[in-house]
């Protein structure tokens, strides 16, 4: 069975002030809350790095994020693409 890639969280977003938000791979919100398993595999795994660039445009703008605070908002990538399905699944039931 392959996995639904739209149910696959592939960003989790921090906002100063905000609740986090969960993307999918098109920078959709799947939900906006995150529980600590997904946050702690999130800041385990990567970097965080900013959602200043033309590929965020759409999610920013959505939810009134304003180019300045692009800058210190916190995007984890969840995927890398190496991914087994059981993996993918395993990440969506975080």
């Amino acid at each position: 069975m392959k996995n639904e890639h739209n149910a696959t969280p592939y960003y989790l977003v921090l906002r100063t002030d905000c609740p986090p938000y969960v993307l999918d791979v098109d920078h959709r919100i799947l939900r906006r809350e995150a529980s600590q398993l997904l946050r702690a595999f999130a800041k385990a795994r990567v970097t965080p790095t900013s959602i200043a660039g033309d590929a965020w445009n759409d999610f920013s703008g959505s939810e009134s994020i304003s180019l300045p605070e692009r800058m210190d908002v916190q995007a984890y990538a969840l995927v890398c693409g190496a991914e087994s399905e059981h993996q993918l699944r395993l990440l969506a039931s975080l």
